[in-house]
């Protein structure tokens, strides 16, 4: 109820004031991973009382819990393990009455919710990527939270109950984005079919079923919800009633949400509204576009975490709304915790305490132009952000689609790199003019040259990306040998 109603100055007390309790009362006694931590540099849980006092804390990265063939375990380390004795010698008076009242109130017996709050029962993965996939648990309170984060998502984008109805086309998998949507949708009642993408139902099937349930908005990944809208044009279905598109999993560019609302226009919907989603695993819930702008910042939660944005080269932090590294700390829950995490995202436009122009409410409110680190990658002798890549391609009107490959030559593991753009390209398109202006925009772009254009059709790009056979579109592919 409170939620974006607070002054400021309240929000940054009463988030002092959680962590305060947190940490003293929850992660100290319960976490082996933190309880080590906080000893090892001889901090005081109790110490740490104030917002500024979080900085006392050293970070925690993802080398420090992510699991290795040495230590499979190590995820272990950051679950709130209570015993049995610790939870009976912990509880107050006032938490006996407490548990006491609701026992009798929701007819649930004491061990009942004790177990709710530190029992895990759900379980997600990071991507592994570039390591072991790291295990991140729920108990029910920590399912109860993601419910509330995805009901304010839901309420950020604009949808009710009421005459909303959708398809969630996130890919089905122990993965944050897929389950994200369903316990939204379970909170606020929405009619939502969880089609768990391509490699489940097949994007002809969900159009299909589209044509006949007539969603009003869809969810999904940006490359695969233009996927389908694409597809749809080709089989010549006409899904009139979507207003909304909600996208997560990948960054999107604005030249993005205008190459999506053109698509979408051609099978009949139009001024479709896109928002994107952030979220990342170790968060265990995800935060939404205030509004479909390009000024537009997403709604965070200072009643479940707090945001720092720190300079990354020296860990300080940096003023509001300065760009960083987006470090995140939990407030509340069980399950797995994290405090002080860098998650090697960074945004350019950082945090600021304010009230949302679109939404009036006061928020911790943090930029959408987000791009990854591990996205940065030398290639021929020059670091490359590859973050650039989708807004640039995505931005160029004559493609349709496209996937990046970086390679060596047959035999040679030390050879140059190739850069190699596989593209469909529009019909009316001129090839040789596109590819001739494509790889001098790509010189300038990034310093390097892009070694050759492929040309594909629709259908057989879509299969190199995997849109129905794989969890993310294989966008940007490195086949050199690692």
């Amino acid at each position: 109820m409170t939620w974006g109603h607070i002054p400021v100055a309240e929000i940054k007390e009463r988030q002092g004031r959680k962590l305060h309790q947190f940490l003293s009362k929850k992660v100290y006694p319960y976490c082996p991973y933190y309880q080590r931590v906080f000893d090892q540099h001889g901090i005081k849980p109790d110490s740490i009382r104030k917002l500024e006092d979080l900085r006392r804390l050293p970070f925690t990265t993802k080398a420090d819990i992510v699991p290795s063939k040495e230590e499979p375990d190590r995820y272990r380390d950051i679950i709130l393990q209570p015993s049995t004795a610790q939870i009976r010698d912990d509880l107050t008076i006032t938490d006996k009455i407490a548990l006491w009242a609701k026992s009798k109130l929701f007819l649930r017996t004491i061990q009942d919710q004790v177990l709710d709050e530190y029992l895990p029962v759900h379980i997600t993965f990071t991507t592994g990527r570039t390591s072991l996939p790291t295990p991140f648990v729920y108990t029910i309170s920590d399912l109860e939270a993601l419910q509330i984060a995805g009901e304010r998502m839901f309420r950020m984008v604009g949808l009710e109950r009421t005459h909303d109805r959708g398809l969630n086309a996130m890919p089905f998998a122990p993965h944050l984005a897929f389950w994200q949507v369903v316990h939204a949708s379970q909170k606020v009642g929405l009619m939502l079919l969880h089609s768990g993408g391509g490699r489940v139902m097949g994007s002809e099937a969900q159009l299909r079923i589209g044509e006949r349930t007539k969603p009003t908005f869809l969810v999904g990944t940006p490359g695969y919800i233009m996927h389908l809208g694409q597809l749809a044009e080709e089989m010549g279905i006409r899904i009139t009633t979507i207003r909304k598109i909600i996208l997560g999993a990948e960054r999107v560019a604005e030249e993005h949400k205008v190459k999506l609302r053109e698509q979408y226009a051609r099978i009949g919907c139009a001024d479709v509204k896109i928002h994107n989603i952030y979220g990342f695993t170790e968060a265990k819930h995800a935060w939404a576009e205030t509004a479909d702008e390009p000024d537009s910042r997403f709604a965070t939660y200072p009643d479940l975490e707090i945001f720092e944005i720190i300079d990354p080269d020296t860990g300080e932090p940096v003023g509001e709304g300065e760009p960083g590294e987006i470090v995140f700390t939990q407030l509340s829950g069980a399950g797995s915790v994290v405090l002080r995490y860098r998650t090697g995202d960074r945004v350019k436009e950082g945090l600021i305490y304010d009230k949302c122009p679109y939404t009036g409410l006061i928020l911790p409110l943090l930029g959408t132009g987000l791009y990854r680190v591990s996205e940065i990658k030398k290639v021929k002798g020059t670091l490359v952000d590859f973050n650039e890549m989708f807004s640039f391609f995505n931005g160029q009107r004559e493609i349709v689609d496209w996937q990046l490959v970086l390679s060596k030559p047959d035999g040679q593991e030390l050879g140059n790199d190739i850069i190699t753009l596989r593209v469909t390209l529009a019909d009316d398109a001129d090839k040789a003019g596109f590819e001739d202006a494509i790889k001098r925009s790509f010189k300038e772009l990034t310093e390097v040259s892009l070694d050759r254009v492929e040309h594909y059709g629709r259908t057989e790009l879509s299969e190199l990306l995997g849109m129905d056979t794989k969890p993310k579109e294989a966008r940007i592919v490195d086949e050199r040998p690692q």
